[in-house]
């Protein structure tokens, strides 16, 4: 027999899930039947085994975009001995969650008893809501995932159905035992070598490529190192707009990487572009109240510092003349920054001068996200909500698009003598009809 890992305070398994996006409406939490499962999982596995108090499982609660992985799930995901993966359609369009995945399959893994053959896996998937088989990543096609004693129902309706139906709460009680058994057999006859959490950024998505969702472009007009304002400290940029962040050095991570976090978090394929890049991308904006072509939803993380640039007021200027319904306003502001005091009115109102139509459409969506932002949670809290709502726009917005096919050609009244008339159509029984017109 391999003798157990010496941390015994390691969590039997770890749960993986796709937080739901929050709606403000009523702040309640999105994710609370999660927790529930959760919590029903682990009571039913320190029942069943002798896993010390609080080593059952671990639910990352914590982790929002914004953030780098914390270091108790960094440590959960290192060492625990089973992976459960909670599928979702929402579950493989997360990169987070292809990220989790990707750490615990890289880890060794092996049978406990000699002689047995194939791969060990420690790998139990259980299913939140239902999914079709072919909405699955190929990589994770080969993995049972429907389990046959968690009952006839379980696959119909997941766990979230079962649950929110009262009639079927001992399909319920049911099924989560069995899975905590499912869990324990495989913890106890696969050794999964304890591993490391690897930086964010050298993490590989397992479900990368199976990610088509709806695209949201990000465009960042802020300073960078080479073009401060005058008398504006470095502290807060990098070589590129894409590097600022006005909340260091308590949140290190730029805002950009935050905000594309986020986004994909509520199911968009973030484009993030500096406002530079765009404005030579697109050729310059037209003046004049110009119509932009509506290609997506966009969301501007604007720096007030910037305008104090004469060339980027001169474009924004023009970036605010054109028609851009579904562009949502960002203004991160740190009140904190020694820099801040005594500049914050005139920027502000420098803001408002240069962006009038942008400033005055983004006010209606989220009146505090153009107030100024104060610090990462609130932006964090902050931006989904602005993706919603220039997602909204941009459905109400954009032009509707034909069928694919042949078009129906479209009906012509033809005037006498006129070049494009047509010839004219034998209508059988004319005289006749004509005749019954006379009086």
């Amino acid at each position: 027999m391999v003798p157990l890992r010496a941390d015994t305070t390691a969590p039997y398994f770890f749960l993986s899930y796709a937080h739901t996006p929050r709606d403000d409406t009523d702040g309640g939490d999105p994710d609370v039947w999660v927790q529930r499962l959760f919590r029903d999982l682990c009571e039913d596995i320190r029942q069943l085994t002798a896993v010390p108090l609080g080593a059952a499982g671990y639910m990352d609660r914590s982790m929002r975009a914004g953030q780098l992985w914390t270091t108790e799930l960094g440590d959960a995901l290192a060492a625990c001995r089973v992976f459960v993966p909670l599928y979702s359609p929402r579950y493989f369009h997360s990169s987070w969650c292809g990220k989790e995945w990707t750490i615990f399959a890289t880890r060794s893994a092996r049978y406990r008893a000699e002689g047995r053959r194939g791969t060990p896996g420690a790998i139990v998937p259980a299913l939140w809501a239902p999914i079709e088989d072919h909405q699955l990543p190929d990589s994770v096609k080969d993995i049972q995932y429907k389990h046959p004693e968690l009952g006839d129902r379980y696959p119909d309706y997941g766990f979230y159905g079962l649950m929110k139906l009262s009639s079927h709460r001992r399909h319920y009680q049911r099924a989560v035992f069995e899975l905590a058994r499912r869990i324990i057999e495989v913890g106890k006859s696969v050794v999964v070598e304890p591993g490391e959490t690897p930086a964010w950024d050298a993490v590989r998505d397992t479900f990368a490529t199976l990610r088509t969702g709806r695209m949201l472009r990000i465009t960042v007009a802020a300073a960078s190192l080479d073009r401060l304002p005058e008398g504006r400290s470095p502290d807060y940029y990098g070589p590129s707009a894409l590097d600022w962040n006005p909340f260091r050095p308590e949140c290190p991570r730029p805002l950009a990487e935050m905000a594309a976090a986020i986004a994909e978090r509520n199911g968009f394929r973030p484009d993030v572009q500096a406002f530079d890049t765009w404005h030579s991308e697109a050729g310059g904006t037209p003046s004049g109240g110009g119509s932009a072509a509506v290609a997506g939803p966009e969301v501007v993380l604007l720096d007030r510092w910037v305008l104090r640039d004469p060339e980027q007021r001169t474009r924004l200027g023009k970036f605010d003349a054109t028609h851009r319904p579904a562009t949502g306003l960002m203004v991160p502001w740190n009140d904190d920054d020694p820099d801040s005091e005594d500049a914050k009115q005139a920027l502000t109102a420098e803001t408002a001068a240069t962006l009038p139509r942008t400033v005055s459409q983004a006010e209606q969506a989220c009146r505090p996200a153009v107030r100024g932002i104060p610090d990462h949670e609130s932006f964090d809290a902050l931006l989904p909500r602005v993706v919603q709502w220039a997602a909204a726009q941009h459905l109400k917005n954009a032009p509707a698009q034909p069928p694919p096919g042949r078009a129906t050609p479209r009906f012509r009244l033809s005037v006498a003598g006129h070049e494009d008339s047509q010839p004219p159509v034998h209508r059988p029984h004319a005289e006749e009809e004509d005749r019954d017109e006379q009086p």
